[in-house]
């Protein structure tokens, strides 16, 4: 089976956090709520998962029907992530950044709602974002697909991250598809919104 990026619908970002900023997963439970009653980021928002009982993942999961958001902890880094499950139109560029404009705005609201907490809140470089392949039928685990999402991830990342010195790398990961695209400077997450939007 071949790699065909039209067909890649089901994928993830994770935009990674300040480790010093991202306090217990636990804190974020209220947040999320708050957000299904106040519809504040993109998509039909459902319910709040709390798996802070476990150890590495994502540990406060908010389930929407298009796409789930979570505080992850995979790997020991946190950062808040954004899985599509449903369908998006457009190329598979055009696809990325839907779903990077959401994340991102989630992000940016995420440092909003919880600077108010004891000991601030959560923060984003901006410098580093995480590409996971969900769909091994679309997008198989082999060379050609690698190369092949590599090449398209360099072009996205530059754009995103605006600069030459964007580097993709592999996940820690062996087992998933994917790659980590990121920069040396921090980008303003508004600067990294108004190139996707």
């Amino acid at each position: 089976m071949a790699y065909e990026a039209a067909a890649l619908q089901r994928f993830g970002l994770k935009l990674f956090a300040d480790p010093a900023s991202a306090g217990a997963p636990s804190t974020m439970i209220p947040v999320f709520h708050q957000w299904i009653q106040e519809h504040a980021v993109p998509g039909l928002l459902i319910d709040v998962a709390d798996y802070t009982h476990l150890v590495d993942g994502p540990s406060v999961l908010l389930v929407a029907h298009e796409a789930n958001y979570a505080i992850d902890e995979t790997g020991g880094r946190p950062g808040l992530s954004y899985t599509r499950k449903q369908p998006l139109e457009g190329t598979f560029e055009q696809r990325l950044a839907a779903a990077a404009a959401a994340l991102i705005t989630a992000a940016r609201r995420l440092e909003q709602d919880t600077s108010r907490m004891t000991g601030g809140g959560i923060t984003f470089p901006g410098n580093e974002i995480e590409f996971v392949a969900n769909d091994r039928l679309a997008a198989p685990k082999n060379a050609d697909t690698e190369r092949a999402l590599r090449h398209e991830l360099a072009g996205f990342g530059g754009r995103l991250l605006g600069g030459a010195d964007v580097e993709v790398g592999p996940l820690d990961d062996p087992s998933r598809l994917g790659f980590t695209i990121k920069t040396r400077e921090p980008v303003p997450l508004e600067t990294l919104l108004s190139r996707v939007e």
